[in-house]
């Protein structure tokens, strides 16, 4: 189940909890009112938000038609949360009471807490025990060891490198104009970042994010990294809603998450997250797990087609 996965009357009882969340604190911002907005069209909810009044937990309790339905409101109002810019010790109680009652064990609520009391290291560590590298990680230990981690640390701190393995990623630049290759070459020239195996470069497990923003359209502004890990938890089949928490995270609430970029304040915008959150839902394949090299001289646009990634709205 996605996180839009819900149904009409479930989005509906979602929307008025997220209600509550946002009047907590005594006050509606205009960033919660344009989440509640953009959450309601990206739900097909056709009723005006602004008429919905908050629902009680136990209310909630009641008429959620299952555990799916209360893990992705309970999401819904931690991100709620955070749009204003601040973790709110009372909206953090609020969710937490109705996480209570609906029986929903949910992280990155903890974590939330963690941030209300001051505690940003400690959940900084929790969030990456958490995230998709500490697999990553451990593989590269299990297969090689330390000289296994060294290769993807190195690159990152401008040490380690791989000429052969930079060569093969260069080598794209030599695929046809308008292929899935060239469009990547083109990409990492455009912004000018590092191939894997250069100084500063990703490790080669994480190609698939600069893979993300070829096939989604989207650039390396701040704008639209926010929108290309909105893209990432759609199609994400394991735990979809880090990635929403880790970017609004970085982007909303200036905390660090990522190593590659400056943390910023601001940058979720709800209608056009939620819009590329909508994009990657309906694709067919999760590319964190997806060979993209045997298709690299293929058209970009015929590879957009067999992944199912509907056009820009």
């Amino acid at each position: 189940m996605d996180f839009l996965g819900l149904a009409a009357h479930d989005a509906v009882l979602g929307l008025r909890a997220m209600k509550a969340v946002a009047q907590a604190d005594g006050w509606e911002s205009a960033q919660e009112s344009e989440l509640l907005f953009a959450a309601a069209r990206a739900f097909g909810v056709e009723l005006d938000p602004g008429d919905l009044g908050p629902i009680d937990p136990e209310g909630l309790m009641q008429s959620l038609s299952g555990p799916e339905a209360r893990l992705r409101v309970i999401q819904a109002m931690i991100l709620m949360a955070m749009m204003d810019g601040e973790i709110d010790d009372q909206e953090v109680s609020t969710i937490e009471a109705y996480a209570g009652r609906l029986g929903i064990d949910e992280p990155r609520l903890h974590n939330l807490r963690q941030l209300a009391q001051g505690r940003v290291r400690l959940a900084m560590l929790d969030l990456a025990r958490r995230s998709f590298a500490r697999p990553v990680f451990e593989d590269a230990f299990k297969q090689e060891g330390l000289r296994g981690v060294w290769k993807i640390v190195g690159p990152l701190m401008g040490g380690a490198r791989d000429d052969a393995l930079a060569q093969r990623y260069r080598s794209t630049g030599q695929c046809p104009e308008g292929s899935l290759g060239r469009a990547y070459f083109d990409f990492m020239e455009r912004h000018d970042l590092a191939f894997p195996g250069e100084r500063y470069g990703v490790p080669e497990s994480g190609v698939w994010h600069d893979i993300s923003h070829v096939v989604s359209g989207y650039e390396a502004t701040q704008e639209d990294e926010v929108l290309v890990v909105s893209f990432i938890a759609g199609f994400s089949r394991e735990d979809p809603f880090f990635w929403l928490f880790a970017i609004t995270l970085q982007y909303q609430l200036g905390i660090k998450v990522s190593p590659y970029s400056p943390p910023e304040t601001g940058y979720f915008k709800p209608g056009s997250a939620l819009e590329a959150l909508r994009r990657g839902a309906a694709m067919n394949t999760d590319l964190a797990t997806w060979d993209w090299w045997p298709h690299r001289d293929r058209p970009l646009s015929q590879v957009q087609a067999m992944l199912g990634v509907p056009p820009v709205a």
